[in-house]
C-alpha cells in the first residue's frame, strides 16, 4: 500500500514546497495539549496491515498470537534507543476498510473486515495495554460516512481512528488507486467533531487520536480550515518509501520545527520497499543515515 513507485525528484520537489498544517494559532492550554499525543502516551510503535493478507503489511504475515510479542519487542527497541526516557506503547494499525476496484453491493468500493476479526484485535489490544488504529481507505464515501459506524468502538480504551485519503474517490469518476485521492480540512474537522461529540455524549474520559496518512501535500486540501477539537489529537503520518535520505528529506520538508509545534508527526518504515531499513535511532533522529538526520522526532512510528 502507499507510494506505489519510488518518489521522483519532481515529486520530492512538490512535497518540499510550502506545505503547512494550518491548525489554529493559540496559546490555549487545551489546544497546546492537543498538539501532542494523549497524556497516557509518550510514543506509539505499531505494525500495519490486514489480517490474512500478506501483501498488505506485516500484520497479515502472522497470527494475532505470533505478532503481539514481535510488536512489543519492536516497541522495546525504541525504549532502549531513548534510554528509557519515554514509555513506548505497542500497537496495531489495522486496515479495516480495504479499497477495491469493484464497487461491491453497496457501491462503496471497500471491503470491510469482519466484525468478529476486528473484535479479536480490540480485545488483544485492551488485554495487552496496546493501541489499535482502525484504518479506513474510504473508497466512494466521505470520511464522515466511513467513520460514523466506527464511533461505537471508541468505548474501548485502546481504539483510535486512522484515515487514508489515497484511495478516496468520493467525488471522482475513477476506481480506487487510479489517482491519488484527497480529503479536505473541513472533512477532517467534521470527523474530529463526530469523535469528540461521541466521547462527551458517552462520558468517555480518554482522549483519542485521529491519524491522517499522506505522502503528498495535496492529499489534504484546504489545510487552513483545520482546527483543534476538544479531546482529539490529530497526527499527520508520512507514508513514503525509498532510501533513508529520500524519506528523511521528505519528512523534514513536511515537518519543520514550526509545523511540528502545531501537530504531531508520524513516520512509516516499509520492511520490503525501504533499502536499507532505518534503525530506531535513525527514525528518531538520534543518529544520521546517508548524511541525513530526522529533525523533529516522530511520536508515532508504524511498520508495514
Amino acid at each position: 500500500m502507499k507510494l506505489q513507485t519510488k518518489l521522483t525528484s519532481s515529486l520530492l520537489s512538490l512535497l518540499m514546497s510550502s506545505y503547512i498544517l494550518y491548525a489554529n494559532e493559540s496559546n490555549n492550554t487545551t489546544d497546546n495539549n492537543l498538539k501532542k499525543l494523549p497524556p497516557n502516551y509518550d510514543m506509539i510503535v505499531a505494525y500495519y496491515g490486514r489480517p490474512h493478507v500478506k501483501s498488505l503489511g506485516i500484520l497479515g504475515n502472522y497470527s494475532l498470537q505470533e505478532i503481539i510479542p514481535k510488536i512489543k519487542a519492536k516497541a522495546k527497541e525504541y525504549e532502549d534507543a531513548l534510554n528509557h526516557t519515554h514509555k513506548v506503547t505497542a500497537g496495531f494499525d489495522l486496515i479495516y476498510e480495504l479499497a477495491t476496484k469493484e464497487a461491491g453491493k453497496d457501491g462503496k468500493y471497500v471491503i470491510k473486515l469482519p466484525d468478529a476479526t476486528l473484535q479479536k484485535y480490540i480485545k488483544a489490544a485492551n488485554d495487552n495495554g496496546m493501541v489499535l488504529f482502525i484504518d479506513v481507505q474510504l473508497g466512494k464515501q466521505t470520511p464522515q460516512e466511513a467513520i460514523k459506524p466506527l464511533l461505537k468502538y471508541l468505548n474501548n480504551p485502546s481504539v483510535h481512528i486512522a484515515i487514508d485519503p489515497e484511495f478516496s474517490i468520493d467525488d471522482l469518476s475513477v476506481n480506487p488507486g487510479e489517482v491519488i485521492g484527497a480529503i479536505t480540512g473541513e472533512q477532517i474537522n467534521a470527523v474530529q467533531k463526530m469523535m469528540s461529540d461521541y466521547l462527551k455524549e458517552h462520558h468517555i474520559s480518554d482522549d483519542k487520536i485521529l491519524l491522517i496518512h499522506m505522502f503528498t501535500q495535496n492529499m489534504v486540501t484546504h489545510k487552513k480550515a483545520i482546527r483543534y477539537t476538544d479531546k482529539i489529537h490529530l497526527i499527520m503520518h508520512l507514508d513514503g518509501h525509498g532510501s533513508p535520505a529520500l524519506k528523511i528529506n521528505v519528512y523534514n520538508g513536511l515537518y519543520t520545527d514550526a509545523r511540528a509545534a502545531k501537530v504531531s508527526g508520524a513516520f512509516k518504515v516499509f520492511l520490503k520497499q525501504d533499502n536499507p531499513i532505518m534503525t530506531p535511532k535513525q527514525v528518531l533522529g538520534l543518529e544520521s543515515v546517508e548524511g541525513k538526520k530526522v529533525k523533529d522526532m516522530p511520536k508515532v512510528i508504524t511498520y508495514q
